[in-house]
C-alpha cells in the first residue's frame, strides 16, 4: 500500500476486521429474515474494501444471495450461502488479523 508504510497497513487491516466481523454478522441475520433493504445495505457496505482486495468471491456469493430472496429460495439455499459466506469471511479475517498484529 502507501509505499509499505507498515502503519498504514496495520490501521487498514484493523478497519477491515471490523467491517467484515460486521458484514459476517449481518449478512446473516439479513439474509435470514429474508430483509432485502438491510442486506442491499450490507452489502454496499463492505463491496468497496472486497474490490480493493480482490475478493470477488464475498461479491458473487452477496449477489446469489438477493436472487435467493428475490426467488423467495427455500430457507436451505439461504442456510447454504450463509455457510458459504461464513467461511470466507473467517478465512478473511484470519489473514486480516494476520496483518493487523
Amino acid at each position: 500500500m502507501l509505499y509499505g508504510e507498515t502503519a498504514y497497513i496495520k490501521e487498514f487491516a484493523e478497519a477491515a476486521v471490523t467491517s467484515f466481523k460486521e458484514f459476517q454478522e449481518n449478512y446473516t441475520s439479513f439474509l435470514m429474515a429474508r430483509d432485502e433493504v438491510n442486506f442491499r445495505k450490507a452489502g454496499h457496505k463492505i463491496k468497496p474494501v472486497a474490490q480493493m482486495l480482490g475478493l470477488g468471491l464475498i461479491i458473487e456469493e452477496y449477489e446469489l444471495g438477493k436472487t435467493f430472496i428475490w426467488e423467495e429460495k427455500s430457507d436451505s439455499y439461504l442456510k447454504a450461502s450463509c455457510k458459504k459466506m461464513d467461511a470466507i469471511c473467517n478465512q478473511v479475517l484470519d489473514e486480516l488479523k494476520e496483518i493487523a498484529q
